[in-house]
């Protein structure tokens, strides 16, 4: 019993590590790319922002783009050519400052001043050889009275760090995150460009085939290799409504009823296990009429007040800018 549990554990696992390059994923990873090669030619470091919706595979892109650059542990010095670092919400600089200390393994990276912090992460990313600096939730930046997108002490800070350290930074956030560039006429230019990830869409048969064949993808990876048609029919559209295009949700759902048709000891996913991940994996309320697999579901966008894709206040009031 333990072998078999311990078999599909494993083969959840392998699924959730496993990549699929879409559009989208490859031109951040590719603009990512770009601006870290320049820098390592010899180029003037250029910033870039990768924004997109929570789910649309941002995080995904840090991670991956990170792991073909992983920390290095040589005989006199550990080298870190690529450092992602998570902005945590409500950060002050002190805070943000320390995380970047504690990510390249500072010792008593809490200790000192802001300016000495400051100081020490300046030099910390010299000594570890760091090449590009990914900061990740930068939304968070925007202090915690976000919805006044003013400028504020850590985007002062962060403009200020951006000319001492002479290294490419990506800046990567909600949408709102923009809000950054808008407010600060000097970061602005120190970021060369916005990469936006957008949520997949069903609008035109191009955009629905794109869709179809992401769709595709995770229906082959669920099923040992052999998709079952999960990108056929109404299923499509269900599956777009449940997700509202995210591939971050459709990841969770569709990975979700595979853990389902393991523990029920199926062959393949069936409408019934989608209907219990859509609710076991991403929104407990969506029973019924509100969930996409329910056989009342009237296909429409769950995007009503209190539903799972309701839009935010901090989304909300960016649009009000």
């Amino acid at each position: 019993m333990n072998t078999v549990v311990d078999s599909w554990i494993a083969e959840l696992g392998e699924v959730e590590r496993r990549r699929l390059y879409f559009t989208a994923f490859e031109q951040a990873i590719r603009r990512v790319s770009r601006v870290h090669q320049m820098a390592r030619a010899g180029n003037t470091p250029r910033h870039v922002m990768v924004l997109g919706p929570s789910g649309a595979g941002k995080s995904s892109v840090m991670e991956e783009y990170v792991r073909h650059f992983p920390a290095v542990e040589e005989p006199e010095q550990k080298r870190i050519p690529v450092l992602r670092v998570e902005i945590k919400s409500s950060p002050t600089v002190r805070s943000v400052a320390e995380d970047i200390l504690k990510a390249m393994g500072v010792p008593m990276a809490y200790r000192g001043t802001v300016n000495e912090k400051t100081d020490r992460v300046i030099s910390s990313l010299q000594k570890f050889q760091v090449e590009l600096l990914m900061l990740d939730e930068v939304q968070h930046l925007l202090g915690a009275t976000k919805r006044s997108f003013g400028s504020n002490d850590e985007t002062e800070w962060l403009k200020t760090l951006l000319n001492q350290i002479n290294i490419p930074v990506v800046l990567s956030g909600l949408p709102y995150a923009e809000a950054m560039l808008s407010i600060n006429e000097q970061l602005r230019r120190r970021v060369e460009g916005v990469c936006q990830m957008l949520p997949f869409t069903v609008d035109d048969d191009d955009a629905a085939s794109e869709f179809a064949g992401v769709v595709k993808w995770f229906d082959a990876e669920i099923h040992g290799g052999k998709a079952i048609g999960l990108c056929q029919g109404d299923m499509l559209n269900r599956l777009f409504y449940a997700s509202n295009g995210l591939i971050g949700y459709l990841s969770k759902l569709l990975i979700g009823a595979m853990e389902i048709r393991f523990d029920h000891g199926r062959k393949q996913v069936e409408l019934w296990m989608l209907e219990q991940s859509f609710t076991q994996n991403l929104w407990a309320e969506g029973v019924g009429t509100l969930n996409p697999f329910h056989k009342k579901f009237t296909f429409r966008p769950l995007t009503k007040t209190n539903e799972l894709f309701a839009p935010t206040a901090f989304s909300t009031a960016r649009s009000a800018t």
